[in-house]
Protein backbone atom coordinates (compact mmCIF):
# COMPACT_ATOMS: atom_id res chain seq x y z
CA UNK A 1 0.00 0.00 0.00
CA UNK A 2 2.54 2.68 0.59
CA UNK A 3 4.97 1.53 -2.82
CA UNK A 4 1.58 2.49 -4.43
CA UNK A 5 1.03 5.82 -2.31
CA UNK A 6 4.65 6.91 -3.27
CA UNK A 7 4.46 5.88 -7.23
CA UNK A 8 1.23 7.72 -7.30
CA UNK A 9 2.40 10.48 -5.42
CA UNK A 10 5.50 10.43 -8.10
CA UNK A 11 3.41 10.12 -11.48
CA UNK A 12 1.00 12.98 -10.26
CA UNK A 13 4.03 15.40 -8.98
CA UNK A 14 5.69 14.44 -12.61
CA UNK A 15 2.30 14.98 -14.33
CA UNK A 16 1.74 18.89 -12.25
CA UNK A 17 5.28 19.58 -13.39
CA UNK A 18 4.92 18.85 -16.60
CA UNK A 19 1.43 20.88 -17.06
CA UNK A 20 3.31 24.12 -15.51
CA UNK A 21 6.09 23.96 -17.84
CA UNK A 22 6.04 26.39 -20.20
CA UNK A 23 4.77 25.03 -23.78
CA UNK A 24 7.28 25.64 -26.55
CA UNK A 25 4.49 28.06 -28.05
CA UNK A 26 4.58 29.92 -25.09
CA UNK A 27 8.41 30.26 -24.97
CA UNK A 28 8.19 31.21 -28.25
CA UNK A 29 5.90 33.58 -27.68
CA UNK A 30 8.36 35.58 -25.15
CA UNK A 31 11.34 35.14 -27.29
CA UNK A 32 9.24 37.87 -29.83
CA UNK A 33 7.81 39.73 -27.24
CA UNK A 34 11.36 40.53 -25.82
CA UNK A 35 13.12 41.03 -29.31
CA UNK A 36 10.00 43.87 -30.00
CA UNK A 37 10.53 45.44 -26.49
CA UNK A 38 14.20 45.54 -27.50
CA UNK A 39 13.26 46.96 -30.74
CA UNK A 40 11.06 49.51 -29.13
CA UNK A 41 13.80 50.55 -27.10
CA UNK A 42 16.22 51.41 -30.12
CA UNK A 43 13.71 53.70 -31.81
CA UNK A 44 15.45 56.55 -33.13
CA UNK A 45 12.71 59.20 -34.80
CA UNK A 46 15.47 61.48 -35.49
CA UNK A 47 17.08 58.89 -37.85
CA UNK A 48 14.40 57.07 -38.80
CA UNK A 49 12.68 57.34 -42.54
CA UNK A 50 9.45 58.73 -42.09
CA UNK A 51 8.77 60.17 -45.72
CA UNK A 52 7.62 63.79 -46.31
CA UNK A 53 6.35 65.97 -44.11
CA UNK A 54 2.59 66.20 -45.04
CA UNK A 55 2.23 70.46 -45.70
CA UNK A 56 -1.85 70.06 -45.98
CA UNK A 57 -2.25 67.66 -43.53
CA UNK A 58 -5.56 69.51 -41.92
CA UNK A 59 -7.20 68.56 -45.45
CA UNK A 60 -6.09 65.31 -45.22
CA UNK A 61 -6.95 64.44 -41.85
CA UNK A 62 -10.53 66.17 -42.48
CA UNK A 63 -11.42 63.67 -45.13
CA UNK A 64 -10.07 60.68 -43.81
CA UNK A 65 -12.13 61.28 -40.33
CA UNK A 66 -15.26 62.21 -42.06
CA UNK A 67 -14.87 59.08 -44.17
CA UNK A 68 -15.21 57.05 -40.77
CA UNK A 69 -17.97 59.12 -39.46
CA UNK A 70 -21.73 58.45 -39.85
CA UNK A 71 -22.67 62.10 -40.39
CA UNK A 72 -19.65 63.55 -42.14
CA UNK A 73 -21.15 67.26 -43.32
CA UNK A 74 -21.58 67.26 -39.41
CA UNK A 75 -18.24 67.32 -38.49
CA UNK A 76 -16.69 70.23 -36.48
CA UNK A 77 -12.33 70.16 -36.50
CA UNK A 78 -10.92 72.24 -33.97
CA UNK A 79 -6.99 72.39 -32.17
CA UNK A 80 -5.03 70.47 -34.83
CA UNK A 81 -1.86 69.70 -33.15
CA UNK A 82 1.32 70.56 -35.61
CA UNK A 83 2.62 66.72 -37.09
CA UNK A 84 5.10 65.25 -35.63
CA UNK A 85 7.54 62.12 -36.37
CA UNK A 86 5.71 58.66 -35.08
CA UNK A 87 5.98 54.98 -35.41
CA UNK A 88 3.37 52.92 -35.54
CA UNK A 89 3.32 48.72 -35.41
CA UNK A 90 1.61 46.84 -38.76
CA UNK A 91 2.32 43.28 -38.71
CA UNK A 92 5.36 43.08 -36.11
CA UNK A 93 7.08 46.07 -38.70
CA UNK A 94 7.71 49.46 -37.69
CA UNK A 95 6.01 51.97 -39.71
CA UNK A 96 7.46 55.33 -39.14
CA UNK A 97 5.63 58.64 -40.69
CA UNK A 98 3.79 61.72 -38.68
CA UNK A 99 1.14 62.03 -36.23
CA UNK A 100 -1.62 64.83 -35.70
CA UNK A 101 -3.79 64.96 -33.02
CA UNK A 102 -7.31 67.34 -33.52
CA UNK A 103 -10.79 67.36 -32.04
CA UNK A 104 -13.76 66.10 -33.67
CA UNK A 105 -17.38 66.88 -32.86
CA UNK A 106 -20.17 65.18 -35.13
CA UNK A 107 -23.39 63.84 -34.92
CA UNK A 108 -23.99 59.89 -34.22
CA UNK A 109 -26.64 57.71 -35.46
CA UNK A 110 -29.10 59.50 -33.22
CA UNK A 111 -28.70 62.84 -34.61
CA UNK A 112 -26.91 64.72 -31.48
CA UNK A 113 -23.55 65.54 -31.07
CA UNK A 114 -21.26 63.83 -29.51
CA UNK A 115 -18.86 66.14 -27.83
CA UNK A 116 -15.27 67.20 -28.29
CA UNK A 117 -13.60 63.77 -29.21
CA UNK A 118 -9.67 63.42 -29.42
CA UNK A 119 -8.87 61.44 -32.69
CA UNK A 120 -5.05 60.43 -33.47
CA UNK A 121 -4.09 60.05 -37.36
CA UNK A 122 -0.93 58.82 -38.51
CA UNK A 123 0.37 59.86 -42.04
CA UNK A 124 3.12 58.94 -44.06
CA UNK A 125 3.96 60.64 -47.51
CA UNK A 126 0.68 62.52 -47.49
CA UNK A 127 -1.69 59.07 -46.75
CA UNK A 128 -3.20 57.89 -44.06
CA UNK A 129 -2.53 55.04 -42.45
CA UNK A 130 -4.24 54.92 -39.04
CA UNK A 131 -6.76 56.91 -37.14
CA UNK A 132 -7.92 56.03 -33.60
CA UNK A 133 -10.44 57.88 -31.61
CA UNK A 134 -8.44 58.64 -28.08
CA UNK A 135 -11.81 57.97 -26.12
CA UNK A 136 -12.17 54.02 -27.83
CA UNK A 137 -10.73 51.06 -25.84
CA UNK A 138 -7.08 51.26 -26.17
CA UNK A 139 -7.78 54.08 -28.20
CA UNK A 140 -4.63 56.23 -26.31
CA UNK A 141 -1.90 54.03 -27.35
CA UNK A 142 -0.02 53.24 -30.53
CA UNK A 143 1.35 49.54 -29.80
CA UNK A 144 2.05 48.37 -26.10
CA UNK A 145 4.88 50.72 -24.90
CA UNK A 146 4.19 53.44 -27.06
CA UNK A 147 1.33 55.97 -25.82
CA UNK A 148 -0.41 58.47 -27.86
CA UNK A 149 0.68 61.84 -27.54
CA UNK A 150 -0.75 64.84 -28.56
CA UNK A 151 0.94 67.32 -27.13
Amino acid sequence: MKKSFVGLSVVAITLFLTACAPSKEMQEAKKRDAEFAQAVKNINLETADVGSKPDNSKVIIESAIRDQLKDPESAKFSEFTEPRKEVMVENRNFVYGYSSCVYVNAKNSYGGYTGKQLYWVFMRNGQVLRIKNTNDAFGNIIFIGRPVNCS
